[in-house]
């Protein structure tokens, strides 16, 4: 007989559970032939004829539940031990790419603790190249405000533009009057903006996900804004057709990339001090780390038979 467990409930159980398991097992999803409904648990043990779940229980204790390959149509497993175990300290950037493809399944808890982890790797290996990214990706999976502040205070420390765009307390308008966009973040945003005009729609939607990316399109250009090219990009905006782009979307564009290209685009703007400071500038900062900025050592970067450890 097999054991079924909600997926709401199993979402639940794993975030109770997370922090006990979340560093040995692998959460998976199994849906068997004939049936719609999916069991959720975490992978114990699999062989070319069985697999073996720990099932969260709503209530009591946890079920163990072996399965016959036979019987299943799909075994989805966001978070594989084979893609952890490829990721290597002499390639930062790796980490950092896996943590986004995880992201978008961070309805899953496991795919949202390893994506958090592996942000943080990456910022601590290379935190010159991926710190900025790597931090800034990491904003959508905190859970309070006061995390997501601290993360970009740290993006902000690492970044070699140190850009006061990621600090509170500051408008858009005030930010784009006083600090103008590095050579690197405006070649960027005009990648994007090249790229939409081409029809390279996938391509500028992958850009796109990138948080310091978007924040440069507001910071640069009034023209377009990084959602109205997110629904280009995904073909959603009113008028778009497979490889057409709407008149008025073309001449937004157009627009964006004539600011941004524009030789007064990168001359130093003055910069009135006074905005960068309010009330509470004089009080004790805490201290930002990124040793002890989450629970996960970010020295553990190497993933071996189930478990992080240091090179």
């Amino acid at each position: 007989m097999i054991c079924r467990v909600p997926t709401f409930y199993f979402l639940i159980g794993m975030l109770c559970v997370s922090l006990a398991w979340g560093e040995n097992l692998v959460a998976a999803v199994v849906y068997l032939k004939g049936d719609d409904e999916p069991i959720a648990g975490y992978l114990e043990s699999s062989d070319n004829q069985t697999i073996r779940l720990r099932i969260p229980a709503s209530a009591g204790e946890d079920v163990h539940q072996t399965i016959d390959r036979s019987e299943i149509e799909l075994l989805l497993q966001p978070v594989t031990a084979d893609r952890l175990e490829q990721l290597s300290p002499d390639n930062p950037k790796a980490y950092r790419e896996y943590a986004e493809e995880l992201v978008e399944k961070k309805s899953d808890p496991d795919a949202r603790e390893t994506a958090t982890r592996l942000f943080l790797i990456a910022a601590y290996l290379d935190p010159q190249k991926e710190g900025r990214s790597a931090l800034l990706g990491m904003t959508p999976l905190m859970n309070d405000a006061q995390g997501v502040r601290q993360l970009r205070a740290m993006a902000y420390l690492l970044g070699p533009e140190h850009d006061v765009s990621l600090l509170g307390g500051t408008s858009q308008e005030e930010i784009a009057r006083g600090v103008p966009l590095s050579e690197e973040q405006r070649s960027e945003v005009i990648e994007v903006l090249h790229m939409l005009r081409q029809s390279k729609r996938v391509e500028a939607r992958q850009l796109l996900q990138r948080e310091e990316i978007r924040a440069a399109m507001r910071q640069g250009t009034n023209k377009i804004t990084p959602e109205e090219c997110l629904t280009l990009s995904n073909g959603t905006c009113p008028g778009c057709t497979p490889g057409e782009i709407p008149n008025y979307m073309l001449q937004k564009l157009v627009a964006a990339e004539y600011e941004l290209s524009s030789s007064g685009a990168s001359e130093a703007m003055q910069t009135e001090w006074g905005y960068y400071l309010d009330g509470n500038f004089l009080q004790a900062l805490p201290v930002l780390s990124l040793q002890n900025g989450t629970r996960f050592d970010p020295q553990k970067c190497l993933y071996r038979d189930g478990q992080w450890i240091e090179p």
